[in-house]
């Protein structure tokens, strides 16, 4: 590693912290903080997982990290096998209940007889929360975590009372980047967006623990950098996808879709099948759909349709239930077992969500750097301008499948 080993950056990574939510009454610090230094806005794409992106400064075409995708084998219509006769609840209780003991085991929630036509590509925050070496690499693209070393340091949190602890103790001041993944107010917005008293007190606890770190990156030399990839949409509806697309009558062997809340994506193995699922899609209100080939204006460039067809996307504030997320046992269990999501018991719908079309005001991020000689060159950026920002930020190359602009050089740089 080369550059001045001597300057160290902290990450305040806080997904779902909404600009629109930044009042000066609730977030004073925050909206202060955004007046001062000069704060750009992140352009994104519509999935959840944005994360990778932001790590390695590749799309997900190249990373790859873009939920599920077909197996070739499930091209063309099959027969359904002995273990596809076994009831969905039984399937996918059995599933939730591997996944309890072993949490890699992902999208239980779907019945075997589907779930075994997809390749996982997903990284949830369990993955990266309890294995953090797997944030240094995505695919072929190593990530800044892996350009760093034992340089760079991810830290993760979802909860709100943990924050005083950590309060005390960050940033070390010990190495080049330490990264803090901060998630409570994201999952508090989950089941939570609905109850304006709560929202507003998890803002301000937002608010009061980025003022301290604030303070202790000035007492140790330490530059703040806050990044935010998305806010979040309160919820005011629910689409039955599912009820239409099965009332088409379409045989499940001659298709293939996966459902998640604000995004759907269907592979057709017959003509028939997709003529008239189409047909039904065009039924449904608050609803826009999108060929794999239209995807390309969102950065989203697959050569193919291994990862989807054709996408469904709900208007924001909309989201598609039932899902593959959802099933009624484990619904119960998470309810009963995670106090941020005790609301899901009376209520299985989300509160709040995110991941729609990047046009949606839930959809932008924003970035600032608190430095002032941190002046950005743009204020419109991208996801994959992140990584090379912060490898330019502590003196160090990008390497060269990094094509993303740095967005905060360096005074001298710019002399």
């Amino acid at each position: 590693m080369s550059g001045d080993d001597s300057r160290s950056l902290f990450v305040c990574y806080i997904p779902g912290l909404d600009v629109r939510r930044i009042l000066p009454d609730v977030a004073p610090f925050l909206h202060e903080l955004r007046r001062e230094f000069s704060t750009v806005e992140l352009r994104t794409f519509p999935l959840t997982e944005l994360l990778p992106t932001m790590l390695t400064g590749v799309w997900p075409h190249q990373h790859r990290v873009w939920q599920v995708s077909l197996r070739p084998e499930f091209r063309e219509p099959r027969r359904a096998g002995l273990a596809d006769h076994v009831p969905d609840l039984v399937s996918t209780t059995l599933q939730c209940a591997w996944h309890f003991f072993d949490p890699t085991y992902d999208l239980a929630a779907i019945p075997y007889r589907r779930r075994r036509r997809f390749r996982t590509h997903r990284f949830k925050y369990t993955r990266r929360q309890q294995s953090p070496e797997t944030m240094a690499q995505f695919g072929e693209y190593m990530s800044i975590f892996g350009i760093l070393g034992s340089n760079g340091r991810y830290l993760f949190t979802k909860d709100f009372g943990a924050l005083s602890g950590l309060a005390e103790q960050l940033p070390t001041g010990t190495m080049r980047l330490e990264f803090l993944e901060m998630y409570a107010l994201d999952l508090t917005q989950h089941w939570h967006l609905d109850d304006a008293e709560r929202m507003s007190e998890a803002i301000r606890r937002t608010d009061a623990f980025v003022r301290t770190l604030s303070v202790n990156c000035r007492r140790k030399g330490v530059d703040l950098m806050v990044l935010v990839d998305h806010g979040q949409e309160r919820v005011v509806g629910t689409i039955p996808l599912l009820q239409v697309i099965r009332r088409a009558g379409v045989p499940e062997e001659e298709f293939s879709y996966f459902v998640e809340l604000a995004s759907a994506r269907f592979w057709f193995h017959t003509q028939g099948a997709r003529a008239r699922i189409q047909r039904a899609l065009a039924t449904l209100e608050h609803v826009s759909t999108h060929s794999w080939e239209e995807m390309h204006q969102y950065d989203v460039r697959f050569p193919d349709d291994e990862f989807g067809e054709l996408y469904a996307f709900a208007e924001a504030g909309w989201v598609f239930f039932p899902h593959d997320y959802y099933q009624p046992i484990a619904n119960s269990v998470l309810g009963l077992m995670d106090r941020h999501q005790r609301p899901r018991i009376g209520n299985p719908v989300h509160r709040g969500n995110h991941g729609y079309l990047p046009h949606h005001p839930s959809e932008r991020g924003w970035m600032l750097l608190a430095d002032r000689d941190a002046a950005a060159v743009t204020l419109d950026a991208t996801l994959i301008d992140v990584a090379p920002t912060i490898l330019a930020w502590l003196d160090l190359p990008a390497p060269a499948y990094m094509t993303g602009r740095v967005l905060f050089p360096r005074a001298a740089a710019l002399a």
